[in-house]
């Protein structure tokens, strides 16, 4: 099969990541697979390319392909898009972004007024909050897209709610690297390397911090838990332009810094899963651009119990009471759920397993490949019909 992937970005966020795993995926199974992406660099580099490569995907930026539409750039895609489409002729167009679905509804319309046959459309939704999901975003969706594939299933009921067919939507799990973040693999603990002791208990948040992921809510949670818990450890894993006075600023005015909380940094390849495995347990306030919450679904994938928030799809991903605790915002729910993790070591085992078992049977790219397939066969199908 023929399949081309749109994606209007050049950076490695937010959707970036499931779209190119899907792609690779889709072409370690034998599938042709042509990947798009922005030609528009704002004088930096494509990470998403370079990051790509690293799959074994040849990222192609032949096209603007810019994240926000923009006129006169998008009609000179759309025309370029015409013909690329009539040359190559893929068997299936797959967008990932709004403005490269934009963009390929109208290079489609024009194939289609020309009287050369069309490809079926299909559109991942990333939304993972039903509540950015609009009357006119759903009707673009259901009058443009062969299918739709989408993260959330709080959003494929928005979505159906507000008219889209059922048959239109297919859900689609998330997927995540289960080898590179299996717990029993041999490897370095790193507790030692941080001057932590192994009866420290070790709590992680992995974010981009930003004033709206709530470090406040972490904070006022540390002060508690300072007193409740002696050995709580709170590791901030991540980095941001705003990091000193968003986190670690007021970490030192409340006297936690480098006591009970701690800002290692950012960690890439393999240092990243060794940084997990420290930690005893994972913590989740606000999904940023990538709703589907990879930090979290790494956790799991890890073994650890995850403690979130009700935002997005995360009450999705944590089972309340089997693989971690969904909590309300507030520092004492969230300090009364560490504390249960930290008080019974035995409930945490029983939690991590249950979240590397959940992770094992829900988060498989073979799954996820599969089920793209399916999809694109039964469109193709329809089309033909």
């Amino acid at each position: 099969m023929r399949i081309l992937h749109l994606f209007s970005n050049y950076k490695w966020t937010g959707p970036a990541d499931p779209a190119v795993t899907l792609a690779a995926a889709q072409q370690d199974a034998g599938h042709d697979v042509t990947f798009r992406s922005s030609g528009y660099l704002k004088g930096g580099e494509n990470y998403l390319q370079q990051r790509a490569r690293r799959l074994g995907i040849e990222v192609v930026i032949d096209l603007e392909l810019r994240k926000h539409r923009t006129l006169m750039q998008n009609m000179g895609d759309v025309r370029k898009l015409t013909k690329l489409l009539a040359a190559e002729q893929p068997d299936i167009v797959h967008c990932h972004q709004a403005n490269d679905y934009r963009i390929t509804r109208r290079a489609l319309a024009r194939l289609a007024r020309s009287g050369t046959p069309t490809p079926p459309l299909i559109r991942t939704v990333y939304d993972t909050d039903p509540d950015q999901v609009t009357g006119a975003m759903a009707a673009e969706l259901r009058e443009s897209s062969a299918a739709l594939l989408v993260f959330s299933q709080r959003v494929i009921a928005r979505l159906i709610e507000l008219g889209v067919p059922a048959q239109q939507i297919q859900h689609l799990n998330t997927s995540v690297d289960l080898e590179r973040f299996d717990p029993t693999r041999e490897m370095k603990d790193l507790r030692g390397d941080f001057d932590f002791d192994q009866d420290d208990f070790l709590v992680g948040i992995v974010a981009r911090v930003q004033p709206q992921r709530r470090f406040d809510l972490l904070l006022d949670t540390a002060e508690l838990l300072r007193e409740r818990c002696p050995r709580f450890r709170l590791i901030v894993i991540g980095r941001g332009s705003k990091l000193e006075w968003v986190a670690r600023q007021p970490a030192r005015e409340r006297g936690l810094l480098d006591q009970n909380v701690f800002f290692p940094g950012y960690f890439y390849d393999d240092e990243y899963p060794l940084m997990l495995r420290m930690l005893d347990a994972k913590l989740f306030m606000v999904p940023g651009t990538d709703g589907t919450a990879r930090a979290v679904r790494e956790a799991l994938a890890t073994g650890l119990p995850v403690v979130c928030t009700r935002r997005g799809m995360l009450p999705e991903l944590v089972q309340d009471g089997e693989t971690g605790y969904v909590i309300d915002e507030t520092p004492e729910d969230l300090a009364a759920a560490i504390q249960r993790l930290h008080d019974d070591p035995a409930l945490r085992q029983r939690l991590g397993a249950a979240a590397r078992q959940y992770a094992q049977e829900n988060f498989r790219i073979d799954q996820q490949r599969d089920t793209s397939i399916d999809v694109y066969e039964q469109c193709l199908a329809r089309a033909q019909s």
